[in-house]
């Protein structure tokens, strides 16, 4: 890993919508070098760029450094990354993917960085890569690809990160949290609110607040964004119940209460600050849900839900939507 900030080696998969805004204002920093492995999009990316408009940076074309069709093509050339950064879903229930960036992680110097959502999302690649350093990323961004390459961006984008069961590390810690340390100050270079914290995971749980509720109880209620959603009093009941089932399980988890998000601490400041957001909002389940996408239940409710259970904590609520979920997203994709 590299601690020289002007020489940071980024290989970035996963390029969609939350991918391209963090690559972009990493190079836009001048301190990284990125590489972009695109899937869906790569056409367009690799003949016009990124064209994105957003509320925080303004409107242009990014172009990366490089574009990759494969993580294979992006070590073709036998570039040693100091960081392989995945924004991919999680989606463990359709098959453990962190073998696929195994080509670009084939020197321990390398680190692993998952800017993913949900609890549980680190261990395989921690597993997989036991001499890397796993960096446990979460995000909070307000953006959107609505066509191959166009990024429709608004004004939050912030990631605090932080290293993955350092107390079981097979490499130098101080080393790694230096390397760290020179990534998250280039993204704040770069515009983005960014910040390492040794309590990454307690950051997870609080941002699982939000998404265990509003985005799996978004599609359940037949396709509400969230402000139809928490209008309707049922809804808004139904939300807060599972986001205190939520708290009562990470506080659990982590031993002490979870940080604030954004500023809002605890269920009832979570809502009101959801609904000083301008509407729609629509959360990324509900986007996946009206594509027919596979959705992330395993890593939002079976991975908390199976915390819960080892705790010996009851989260009826959560399991019932856990349940119905799966139920949904058999249905359409069986069609």
């Amino acid at each position: 890993m590299s601690t020289a900030s002007s020489d940071i080696k980024v290989l970035l998969v996963g390029a969609g919508a939350l991918g391209s805004v963090f690559a972009w204002r990493l190079q836009e920093s001048g301190r990284a070098r990125v590489t972009v492995v695109c899937r869906s999009n790569y056409g367009a990316v690799k003949e016009h760029g990124f064209r994105i408009e957003s509320e925080a940076y303004g409107s242009g074309v990014y172009r990366p450094a490089a574009v990759a069709g494969s993580v294979a093509d992006a070590v073709a050339d036998g570039t040693v990354y100091d960081y392989v950064v995945v924004c991919t879903k999680a989606l463990p229930n359709l098959g453990d993917a962190s073998g696929d960036i195994a080509p670009a992680v084939a020197s321990p110097a390398t680190a692993v960085l998952l800017i993913q959502n949900g609890i549980g999302v680190e261990e395989p690649y921690h597993a997989r890569y036991p001499g890397s350093p796993v960096v446990s990323a979460v995000a909070v961004i307000d953006t959107r690809q609505p066509e191959a390459g166009v990024i429709k961006h608004g004004t939050a984008a912030a990631l605090t990160m932080g290293l993955y069961r350092p107390e079981a590390a097979g490499y130098d810690v101080a080393a790694a949290t230096a390397s760290l340390e020179a990534l998250c100050a280039a993204w704040s270079a770069g515009g983005v609110r960014a910040a390492v914290t040794a309590k990454i995971q307690g950051v997870r749980w609080s941002k699982l607040i939000w998404n265990a509720s509003l985005n799996p109880i978004s599609v359940l209620a037949g396709g509400h964004e969230v402000h139809a959603l928490l209008e309707d009093a049922a809804g808004r009941q139904l939300v807060l119940d599972v986001m205190r089932e939520a708290v009562r399980i990470g506080e659990a988890a982590t031993g002490e209460p979870l940080p604030a998000m954004n500023g809002a601490s605890g269920p009832e400041a979570y809502i009101e600050m959801t609904l000083r957001s301008p509407p729609p909002v629509v959360p990324s389940m509900l986007m996946d849900y009206w594509a027919r996408r596979p959705m992330e239940h395993a890593v939002i409710l079976g991975n908390p839900l199976r915390v819960a259970a080892e705790h010996g904590i009851s989260a009826p609520r959560m399991q019932t939507v856990y349940a119905l979920l799966v139920l949904v997203e058999k249905a359409y994709s069986q069609r």
